[in-house]
């Protein structure tokens, strides 16, 4: 049952009227809006008086909508009506009072961007020419200043104005004789409404209220009630629009052995202007830039995906730092390179033990013998573990327990030993059988 243009007009007064308010960050200005045409869907509307207070009201509907409306009176209490197959509803009524004409029941509808009416149209009645009596028809509406509702910095919340406002079908602007008051109710996540409770008391743009809804639901519409009494209550649904605000970087450690010893996961993420992931539209080009850290130049996070994953390994020392960008986004992440002390100590000690064990398995132990192992064990042993930690053995040194220290020292433990008894056979085979 729509009903209402709103008008260029209105909003000039209405500048005045809410310029006392305080100023909302949801909206730069108000929207402009067209005249309401209350009496859509009604062709005409004639009253005759048969006594002082009795009067005969004759509404002709369009038949598609006289099927659903119903007159109450100012209590919301049904009045008995006359219908015709045409549409055509008729009714004794008192002139002194006022009626309201309205479906029986109401659903919820999406808040569109030109605004929707409230379900009831009030009728009253006002002296005219003559004997006769004039019949007014008007109504409430609602219109947002923006839909669905987009982030806002301040509030840190999905925002947007609601303006309200009284028309009649002439588009008199008077002052109303029942003013109405219009209570709000919120619904969802973090759902509110500010100022939820307003009074209008004039039709037209010197009438129009304010109010200002913010919620924190992405997910599905958030939901609200406008109601005026129990036949004139809008339910209305918006959704809000997540944009993009930017990219995140995220490493497991803001610290990493230095000289290729250290390594791990760089997650670089798309996140909405809500701070929360947000999944790209297209695929995403992210550029990697550092002086001393060895990663992919770009990544990729493709479409309907919000993050995506990247390894990288210390090829340095010193303070660095991961810059992405990605267009206007772009984003940091501080990194320091410090000197493997445990890494290096763990492997020159696994070498000198593993060497020393190979030793204990001689015969004829001799203490210069001892020395000789242990010093062997100690260079072969960090051979091989700074061979794995820089990538260039067969062997994962990043992940799991190989990537710590102790990992380093049983790596170089065993390659300790084994060095040891690799360079007995080449030492055999180069000088005829060199004994131990």
């Amino acid at each position: 049952m729509c009903f209402h243009r709103f008008g260029l007009l209105g909003f000039m007064v209405l500048a005045g009227t809410v310029g006392a308010q305080p100023a909302s960050p949801a909206t730069a200005k108000a929207p402009n809006v067209r005249r309401a045409l209350v009496t859509e869907g009604i062709l005409s509307a004639k009253t005759e008086r048969v006594a002082p207070n009795r009067a005969s009201l004759t509404l002709a509907l369009k038949p598609e909508l006289g099927s659903r409306l119903q007159l109450y009176d100012a209590a919301g209490k049904e009045v008995a009506v006359t219908r015709s197959p045409d549409g055509t509803l008729k009714a004794d009524v008192d002139p002194q009072r006022g009626y309201v004409l309205a479906p029986a029941t109401t659903e919820r509808r999406p808040l569109a961007k030109e605004g929707i009416e409230f379900p009831a149209r009030y009728v009253t009645f006002a002296a005219g020419a003559g004997a006769t009596t004039r019949t007014n028809l008007g109504g409430l509406f609602l219109r947002p200043s923006v839909v669905p509702l987009t982030w806002n910095e301040q509030l840190e919340a999905y925002a947007t104005d609601l303006f309200v406002g009284y028309e009649f079908e002439d588009g008199r602007e008077i002052a109303l004789p029942t003013p109405r008051t219009v209570t709000f109710f919120s619904e969802g996540a973090n759902a509110r409404i500010i100022e939820d409770r307003v009074t209008i008391e004039r039709s037209g743009g010197g009438g129009y209220k304010r109010v200002q809804l913010t919620t924190g639901q992405v997910e599905g519409e958030t939901s609200f009630t406008a109601r005026v009494g129990p036949r004139d209550e809008l339910k209305a649904s918006v959704a809000v629009r997540r944009e993009p605000g930017g990219i995140r970087l995220a490493l497991g450690s803001s610290e990493l052995p230095a000289f290729g010893v250290g390594s791990g996961t760089l997650t670089v993420s798309l996140v909405a202007r809500d701070g929360r992931p947000f999944a790209a539209v297209q695929p995403l080009e992210v550029q990697l830039t550092s002086a001393r850290i060895h990663h992919p130049a770009t990544l990729r996070i493709e479409a309907g995906r919000s993050s995506a994953q990247v390894d990288v390994r210390s090829t340095g020392s010193g303070a660095d730092r991961i810059v992405a960008q990605a267009g206007t986004f772009r984003a940091e992440q501080a990194v320091r390179l410090v000197f493997p002390v445990a890494a290096v100590v763990a492997a020159v000690v696994g070498g000198a033990l593993g060497g020393a064990a190979r030793y204990l398995r001689n015969r004829g132990r001799r203490s210069a013998l001892l020395v000789r192992r242990a010093i062997e064990g100690m260079l072969v042993g960090v051979i091989i573990v700074g061979a794995a930690w820089a990538g260039l053995v067969g062997m994962d040194m990043s992940t799991g327990v190989l990537g710590t220290p102790f990992g380093g020292f049983v790596l170089a433990a065993l390659s300790g030993y084994l060095g040891c008894v690799v360079l007995d056979r080449v030492a055999g085979k180069t000088f005829g059988g060199a004994k131990e």
